[in-house]
């Protein structure tokens, strides 16, 4: 790499005195042609030259392709004095006018007091929909200039949307409403947005009952009012209830939805709560809304009967919008559907929403009636060996999960070929049209040494990148010390395509990092590499500074205190959790330490390292206790697992063991997920 940018520094200054006429022979020129000169003005001005660069990002923008002659143009306005700042800007809005563009216009407009510029600029903008920062930039300056129009639109803006950073920046800044009124409209919607319901619920009603702010948007707020704000929830009810009458048809939907929500809370008024949600769904007027309001009926259903729970899903399982909406209260079902030994139950709901539930959801479930059946807790009148058959080919087409799909391999006893079949056809189909010009600009970041362009790049154009595009800067990023930037592009591509891939991709997604580390410490405790490198990857994605928000720090992400344990227990007076040695090796310890108390249970170990070893110690208890048998196995034991976060992050741990093992131990997903699961 340092080669590369010397040999380009070198070229840069040859440029600068022959211009790109006389640089035909170079490989990188001919590659890109005219739009190479936008990349060696960006090298350019990381080595300080000023002056080139604007001279190359000037040719740029009159001979590049499209996209990277915006990128030079953008890249220009932000050079230069204050005049050439505010002119280049306005000069990218006309030639390329969008959003984004005019944002950034408006923004340079406003940073040089040129407010009436902005006014200007931002006249026929939708205050509904277009971007907000720019309508706070316009309204900024309206304010500025004493604009009379300024407080009306600020209103409108105000109840037409959600409330955003940059309303409540606004708000803070400058507001003041002649109008008592409006300006308790306002302060409802900026208590609610920070959550000060209390004083939210003070002025929630009085605001209701003035007809001309019956909007969508301060009914939901009110509804919020009403539910975090008090604990009246049935009077609160009671009090939605009576205004709906008088609703416009738009906000009707929230009178129902927030009043049910109420009743739940009242706990004695289920049926209530059940019968406002059902309204709520044949008022909504967007697909959230409804999934929003099914949601909420089905996890209320819940509450009082199962078997009421599993007719509602056969009446509503072909009229929900997003099937994954619905993952978390499928996930809730299940565990309640295993501590009631509702086998049955469990079998019928997998028929019920295959294919109706997301590919995670219809694969968990087909996975787990194929092991109930197998261990005889569920008695099928159909031929036993052909359903749970039937059911585990269910379970691998599991979308981007790969927990039940390599469980299902290993049950279905799939020869290596097969199985690699089914490992290169993981995650959901995603069409996907790549765009030319977007990968030339994403591949000339790579190919002229622009780390640090590529990923927020990526960001913005990352439904116009196909497979080969992506595999090579993630490849480029993981070379140059860019390692999370190039997990996650992997990853995502990964898990989203738009075709089968090729096993490097896996490689990028699943990297060994510190390698020398891992190796070591898994000698040192006699273990597996492939279990190290997974819980690596799932507490970290391999981010050494890595810190959690209840203080778990590096790598393998430990508590200080558990942390002093293990150094106390290693006989190191000092350490530093930041540094990636040392935070592997306590944390390679501490997996092996606990797979030790727990009769050598790899599984047991890596819940343990998430929940605790006493929760996983009662855990196990509990299972066997609700399964009826002294010693589940591991895998219908994580099942039935209260906590949601635990049984997660066992699935990620196995998955990402078992896809270190396949790509670089010589083994089957199969052989690793045995080993685990012992």
């Amino acid at each position: 790499m340092k080669k590369i940018r010397v040999f380009i520094s070198c070229l840069i200054v040859l440029v600068s005195f022959t211009g790109f006429g006389c640089a035909q022979n170079n490989s990188l020129q001919k590659k890109y042609g005219q739009d190479s000169a936008y990349f060696m003005a960006l090298l350019s001005l990381e080595n300080g030259n000023h002056r080139q660069a604007e001279h190359l990002l000037k040719q740029a923008e009159k001979k590049a392709s499209p996209l990277i002659a915006r990128r030079s143009m953008e890249k220009l306005s932000q050079l230069g004095n204050i005049q050439e700042h505010i002119n280049r800007s306005y000069s990218l809005y006309k030639k390329f006018p969008d959003e984004e563009t005019k944002l950034a216009a408006a923004k340079e407009f406003f940073k040089n007091k040129e407010y009436a510029r902005v006014i200007r600029l931002t006249e026929k903008i939708d205050l509904k929909n277009c971007l907000n920062e720019t309508v706070y930039y316009r309204l900024s300056s309206m304010q500025k200039k004493n604009d009379s129009r300024f407080s009306k639109e600020f209103f409108e803006w105000c109840v037409s949307r959600a409330f955003s950073d940059f309303h409540y920046k606004l708000f803070c800044e400058i507001f003041k409403s002649e109008e008592a009124e409006e300006s308790n409209v306002i302060q409802l919607r900026a208590d609610v947005f920070t959550k000060n319901y209390v004083a939210a619920y003070s002025n929630a009603k009085l605001i209701l009952e003035n007809k001309k702010f019956l909007l969508p948007q301060i009914l939901s707020d009110a509804g919020k009012a009403f539910l975090y704000g008090s604990n009246n929830f049935f009077s609160n009810a009671l009090y939605l209830d009576s205004i709906k009458k008088n609703l416009p048809d738009d906000c009707k939907f929230y009178a129902d939805f927030y009043s049910g929500r109420l009743y739940d809370k009242s706990d004695s008024y289920k049926t209530r709560a059940l019968n406002r949600f059902v309204f709520a769904m044949q008022e909504s007027l967007s697909d959230a809304n409804f999934d929003n309001a099914l949601w909420y009926y089905l996890n209320c259903l819940l509450k009082i009967s199962v078997p009421k729970t599993i007719d509602a899903i056969t009446q509503y399982k072909d009229e929900w919008k997003n099937p994954s909406y619905f993952d978390d209260f499928f996930e809730t079902l299940s565990v309640r559907l295993l501590s009631l030994h509702a086998w049955n139950d469990f079998y019928k709901t997998t028929d019920l929403i295959y294919g109706k539930a997301s590919p995670e959801i219809s694969a968990k479930y087909s996975y787990i009636s194929a092991r109930l059946i197998q261990e005889n807790f569920i008695k099928t009148t159909k031929e036993k060996s052909e359903e749970e058959q039937r059911l585990f080919s269910q379970a691998l087409q599991s979308g981007s999960d790969l927990y039940y799909r390599f469980l299902a391999i290993k049950n279905l006893e799939l020869d290596k070929t097969k199985a690699e079949e089914i490992i290169f056809s993981v995650g959901n189909k995603k069409e996907i049209q790549p765009d030319p010009q977007a990968e030339k600009l994403l591949l000339g970041y790579a190919d002229f040494g622009l780390k640090e362009f590529i990923y927020p790049e990526y960001q913005k154009l990352k439904d116009k990148i196909g497979m080969e595009c992506t595999e090579k800067i993630a490849e480029f990023l993981s070379q140059c010390g860019k390692e999370q930037e190039s997990i996650r592009i992997a990853s995502r591509r990964l898990f989203s395509k738009d075709r089968s891939f090729q096993k490097r991709l896996l490689d990028l997604s699943f990297p060994q990092y510190f390698k020398e580390s891992v190796q070591k410490s898994c000698q040192d405790f006699s273990q597996p590499e492939y279990l190290l490198y997974g819980l690596i990857r799932s507490e970290s994605f391999f981010n050494p500074n890595a810190k959690s928000n209840a203080g778990a720090k590096g790598l393998t992400q430990l508590m200080e205190g558990t942390a002093a344990d293990v150094a106390r227990k290693l006989k190191v007076a000092q350490f530093d959790l930041m540094d990636s040695a040392t935070n592997i090796r306590f944390g390679s310890f501490y997996l092996e330490e606990l797979r030790r108390r727990l009769d050598g249970s790899s599984i047991l170990a890596i819940f343990s390292y998430n929940g605790g070893i006493s929760r996983v110690r009662s855990w196990v208890k509990s299972a066997n206790l609700e399964f009826g048998i002294s010693d589940l196995p591991k895998d219908l034991f994580l099942e039935a697992i209260p906590f949601s976060e635990t049984r997660e992050y066992g699935r990620k741990v196995v998955s990402a063991a078992a896809m270190y093992g396949y790509l670089y131990y010589g083994l089957s997903t199969s052989q690793v997920v045995e080993e685990i699961m012992k």
